[in-house]
């Protein structure tokens, strides 16, 4: 009797154990990325697949496939569960377990917090959209994200559509002089997306590369190309003196062209010391494409 009473136990144990194994099974399920969809862009044919997970109705995908949607570098700290994207500088940052998220200087607080699955940071479309400043809509019967390009455009103050201005050339000042001199001596310096200061990665991007330059003149930016645009005087492209930072729209971003993707800095006869990717840290000339891109300049020195 004793025997069989153990028997019975042992089995209702094995039982507990395998019920209980299936449980946590299914609510690892439950917040695991499911089927694949389909994110696109508004009025674009190109499709992307993507995993997801459906939550109580609301969609999550990963960052990073967002970040590939819109042509945007994505970079991942995996130690701090946070991610950034941008083009050549930071513009967009989240973390999982947290609803502040970051467009350039400036703090969102998000529906819902981005959470890690596995080794992806999921975000929930309602925070995408808050985030990307643009709607995001889920399309059930096709199982697609569309996400609308965003338009935001530039405020050019006293200058015309062209940029033209009626602002003198100011003279190369003191501190442009040691600004330049200074930034030369980084000519062939990495580019890294997202780069930390330069004491501890020893690269740049383009909005972290006018920041080390401008700290060294004393002068202090903030982080992103976005934000670096909204200081200073607004100068426009045949008043630019050695010293401005000189904007630039980054092609294929984003619904209007006047929208600051990268920022450089002038150094006089139309040339331009940069960071974009190969070969690092060099100087361009502003004509070609890069003309055609130009925005606008901002004195600040």
């Amino acid at each position: 009797m004793i025997r069989t009473m153990m028997k019975g136990a042992l089995i209702w144990t094995a039982a507990a154990v395998l019920l209980a194994s299936c449980s946590a099974k299914d609510g690892a399920n439950a917040q695991s990325a499911g089927n694949v969809i389909k994110l696109r862009t508004q009025g674009d044919a190109t499709v992307f697949d993507s995993e997801h997970m459906n939550q109580n109705g609301r969609i999550w995908i990963p960052a990073e496939r967002a970040a590939a949607l819109l042509n945007y570098r994505y970079d991942l700290k995996p130690e701090a569960n946070a991610a950034t994207i941008g083009f050549s500088d930071p513009l967009y940052t989240l973390a999982a377990d947290s609803k502040r998220a970051s467009i350039g200087d400036r703090a969102v607080m998000l529906r819902e917090a981005p959470r890690m699955i596995g080794t992806s940071l999921y975000v929930e479309l309602g925070s995408l959209s808050q985030l990307l400043e643009t709607p995001v809509r889920w399309d059930a019967r096709s199982k697609t994200v569309v996400v609308a390009p965003r338009e935001e455009p530039v405020k050019q103050t006293t200058m015309d559509k062209r940029g033209y201005s009626m602002r003198a050339a100011a003279a190369e000042s003191p501190k442009a002089t040691e600004a330049i001199a200074f930034a030369k001596k980084f000519i062939g310096t990495p580019y890294r997306f997202d780069a930390d200061p330069y004491a501890q990665s020893d690269a740049f991007d383009s909005s972290s590369f006018m920041q080390h330059v401008f700290k060294h003149v004393g002068v202090e930016l903030p982080r992103s190309a976005q934000a670096q645009s909204r200081i200073g005087q607004t100068v426009a492209r045949d008043q630019l003196a050695p010293g401005d930072l000189v904007f630039f729209y980054t092609p294929g971003r984003y619904g209007s062209r006047e929208i600051v993707g990268h920022v450089g800095l002038y150094i006089g006869n139309s040339q331009v010391i940069q960071t974009y990717g190969e070969p690092g840290v060099t100087i361009t000339r502003m004509d070609g494409d890069w003309d055609k891109r130009f925005l606008f300049g901002k004195r600040v020195l």
